[in-house]
């Protein structure tokens, strides 16, 4: 009983580790603006889908994403609702938010401590500079699996975040460059250009 109950205070210990250094990850990026580098890696293929932009941090959820290449497009997340734009094909959807959705989103529920306490179960390793939290979600149905957030020790900031979903499909995110900048909270709001198709997400 007693090496038990030594065991659960260990990991309970360490999952408090873990969710501080997420926490403290989520605070230095606010009002920062950082380039991105997005791999997907569909299960069993070598190649990877490249897309890089740049992305705006408010308080977390609130995020802007603009994508430069290959493809020009936007994803405005204001905590309640997103926004996804592709100029190209003149249309703007629109989805809210609700619980499931956010369980979905690892960008979510890193600035969502109630909501990633309640869906995942974490743990950290120290490697050199960098700690990494990999976060394992609680339900076996989960859509995301295994997210693995590497973060900079000196400066707390997000270096890369890593996912696999339920049918092993693979999504890296690098982060570089960041900078301070202040932020508003129109930035995490999208008004649709004219002549565009509006459409509402189920």
């Amino acid at each position: 009983m007693r090496t038990l109950s030594i065991s659960a205070v260990l990991l309970l210990v360490a999952c408090s580790a873990a969710a501080a250094d997420i926490d403290r990850a989520a605070a230095a990026m606010a009002g920062t603006e950082a380039q991105f580098t997005q791999r997907f890696t569909p299960k069993g293929f070598k190649n990877s889908q490249v897309e890089s932009g740049s992305v705006i941090f408010g308080t977390l959820p609130m995020m802007r994403w603009s994508y430069a290449r290959p493809e020009v497009k936007v994803f405005v997340f204001d905590g309640q609702h997103s926004w996804f734009y592709v100029p190209a094909e003149k249309q703007v959807t629109i989805s809210d938010l609700d619980d499931q959705k956010r369980s979905e989103l690892p960008f979510l529920l890193i600035g969502d401590p109630a909501a990633r306490d309640r869906y995942f179960a974490m743990r950290e390793a120290t490697r050199d500079s960098a700690v990494t939290v990999t976060l394992q979600p609680r339900s076996a149905a989960a859509m995301i699996r295994t997210i693995n957030v590497t973060i900079a020790r000196d400066t707390h900031l997000i270096q890369r975040v890593d996912y696999t979903d339920r049918e092993g499909n693979r999504t890296t995110f690098d982060f570089a460059g960041y900078q301070r900048r202040s932020v508003t909270a129109d930035l995490f709001r999208f008004t649709p250009p004219a002549g565009v198709e509006v459409v509402q997400a189920q």
